[in-house]
C-alpha cells in the first residue's frame, strides 16, 4: 500500500504506482470517448514504457536521478491531464469543438512524457538530471515525437511540441498562434495540468523545500548572472523558495493559469460535478506555507516525504544546501 502522501488529490489513485493511474486514465478516457474508441493498449504500454524508462530498465537510458521531478509527478500530471481532457469533453457535448479520441489520447501521452528529457543517456552519466534544466522541455519534445512516430499515432507526432507549454518564460501569445484547434485546447490544458499537480500536491511544501531546491541548486537556476558580470541570488535557502510560494502562485501561476490558458482548470469542475478537489488543496497549501514563513512555523512543515526515484545523491536527504556554496 502506497503512504498517504504518495495519492492524488482525491485520495483514490496511488501515484506510486504505474499500473494503477494507467488504469484510472484508461477508465477516464473510456468513460469520455466510449470504450473502443482509442487505442487502450498503446495507453497502457506507453505507461509501461515511460515506468521502465524512469526506473532505468530501457537500453540506452539512465534511471531518474531526481527527486522533484520524478515519475509521480510524471503521473499525476498525467492523470489531471485526463481528467481536463474528460471535463472539457463534457462541456463541449457534440459541439465541432470537441476533441476527436484519438487527440484525447495524444494529450495524455503528451503529458506522460512531458518530463522525459530530465532523463540522461547512458553516453551522459557524467551529469545530474538537474543539469538538464534548461533545456530539458526540447529534449522532451524530441523524445515524445520519437515515441509517437513509432506508433498508430505517428501522423500527430508534430504535436510533440505542444510540451513546451510547460516552460518557464514563454511568450504563449507568440507560441499558441503557431497552432490551431484542438493543439491550442491541449497545450492549455498540458500547461494546466503540470502547475496543477505540483501545487495541489499533498506534500508540495515539503517537495519544495526538501527535494526542488536542491536540484535549483544542482541546475544553478537558484541564481541568475546580470549582463555585468555579477551573480544575483535568487532564493537564499530552501526556507526563502517556501516564502515565495505564495506570491508565485499569485504573479506567475494564476497569470498562466487564467490568462495563457483560458482558465482551463474550470474542466475539473466539470469532470467532478462542480466540486473541484484541487482547489482546496492548493489553497491549503498556500495558506501553510504563509503561516510557516509569516508566523515562523517552522514545525508546520512535515518530514521528508517519499518520491518514486531510488538511490538519491545526499544532497537531497536531511537539511537541505544553502545557495552556491553548496556546490
Amino acid at each position: 500500500m502506497s503512504p498517504l502522501s504518495l495519492f492524488d488529490a482525491t485520495n483514490t489513485v496511488p501515484l506510486g504506482d504505474v499500473a494503477s493511474v494507467a488504469t484510472a486514465t484508461n477508465r477516464i478516457l473510456e468513460q469520455c470517448f466510449g470504450k473502443g474508441s482509442f487505442d487502450s493498449k498503446l495507453l497502457c504500454s506507453s505507461f509501461a514504457f515511460v515506468g521502465r524508462m524512469f526506473a532505468g530498465e530501457q537500453p540506452g537510458y539512465l534511471a531518474c536521478d531526481m527527486p522533484y521531478h520524478d515519475l509521480r509527478h510524471s503521473l499525476d500530471t498525467t492523470l489531471v491531464m485526463g481528467r481536463l481532457i474528460a471535463g472539457y469533453q463534457s462541456e463541449r457535448g457534440g459541439s465541432s469543438d470537441a476533441l476527436a479520441p484519438e487527440h484525447g489520447l495524444v494529450g495524455v501521452l503528451l503529458a506522460l512524457l512531458h518530463d522525459t528529457g530530465y532523463l540522461r543517456t547512458a553516453s551522459e552519466h557524467a551529469l545530474c538530471g538537474p543539469q538538464l534544466m534548461p533545456r530539458h522541455e526540447s529534449r522532451g519534445v524530441e523524445f515524445a515525437a520519437s515515441h509517437l512516430r513509432g506508433t498508430p499515432l505517428a501522423r500527430h507526432a508534430t504535436l510533440a511540441t505542444l510540451i513546451c507549454a510547460t516552460r518557464m518564460g514563454i511568450d504563449f501569445d507568440a507560441f499558441f498562434a503557431e497552432h490551431e484547434g484542438a493543439a491550442v485546447t491541449l497545450g492549455q490544458m498540458l500547461g494546466s495540468a503540470d502547475l496543477l499537480s505540483q501545487m495541489a500536491d499533498r506534500c508540495y511544501l515539503e517537495r519544495c523545500y526538501y527535494h526542488l531546491y536542491p536540484e535549483l541548486v544542482l541546475a544553478a537556476a537558484d541564481r541568475v548572472r546580470t549582463p555585468d558580470g555579477r551573480q544575483t541570488i535568487l532564493y537564499r535557502d530552501a526556507l526563502d523558495l517556501l516564502g515565495r510560494t505564495p506570491q508565485f502562485y499569485e504573479t506567475v501561476v494564476r497569470k498562466r493559469l487564467d490568462h495563457d490558458f483560458k482558465g482551463a482548470t474550470r474542466y475539473l469542475g466539470v469532470h467532478f460535478g462542480g466540486a473541484d478537489p484541487y482547489v482546496p488543496a492548493i489553497r491549503s497549501n498556500l495558506e501553510r506555507a504563509q503561516r510557516i514563513v509569516v508566523e515562523n512555523r517552522l514545525e508546520l512543515l512535515g518530514p521528508e516525504p517519499p518520491t518514486t526515484t531510488r538511490n538519491l545523491a545526499a544532497i537531497y536527504h536531511g537539511r537541505p544546501p544553502r545557495g552556491p556554496s553548496a556546490r
